[in-house]
């Protein structure tokens, strides 16, 4: 009987250290795939700036400042972008094949709806979107993306996002 008893003990402790063991390393996982409340700051600031060259600049000027790799709006991994409410790119620094075209269908690895669900978001007037995307600086790996959208007026809206 006693070596019963050590038995269970010991298939417990095993146990219970493997759950241990999951669960710091599910919080591990689940903590490096969200922004700090400083990064999600400095996205929504510059986002904010972007507007408010808008609101000085006019449309035009703006379009032109955001899709200028070497502009004010290209901050290290921030960048700015502008989309109409079709879907349409008005702007993009480092894409400029994509000017014109729509994206409106565009989805993710998992079949989120990218461009869709920025629209959604930004129509109500400004917040974050999040969805996979391939990153440049790790050799177009996929990751997880947060973006940061704002309604311009009733047309046109726009964004910028790092990589978590």
């Amino acid at each position: 009987m006693n070596n019963w008893n050590l038995l269970l003990s010991v298939i417990l402790l095993l146990s219970a250290s493997v759950l241990v063991t999951q669960s710091a390393f599910a919080e591990d996982v689940s903590t490096s795939m969200i922004a700090s409340a400083e990064d999600k700051a400095k996205l929504v600031s510059f986002v904010e700036s972007a507007l408010a060259y808008v609101q000085e600049n006019g449309k035009d000027m703006a379009l032109k400042e955001f899709s200028n790799k070497t502009g004010q709006f290209v901050s290290g991994e921030l960048y700015i972008y502008a989309h109409d409410f079709n879907g349409t790119c008005l702007a993009h620094p480092f894409k400029p094949e994509w000017i014109g075209t729509n994206r409106l269908n565009d989805t993710d690895p998992n079949g989120v709806m990218i461009m869709k669900g920025m629209i959604n978001v930004a129509k109500e007037g400004k917040g974050f979107a999040y969805f996979i995307y391939s990153n440049p600086a790790h050799d177009n790996k996929d990751e997880m993306k947060l973006a940061y959208v704002m309604k311009v007026d009733d047309n046109w809206f726009l964004g910028s996002g790092l990589y978590l």
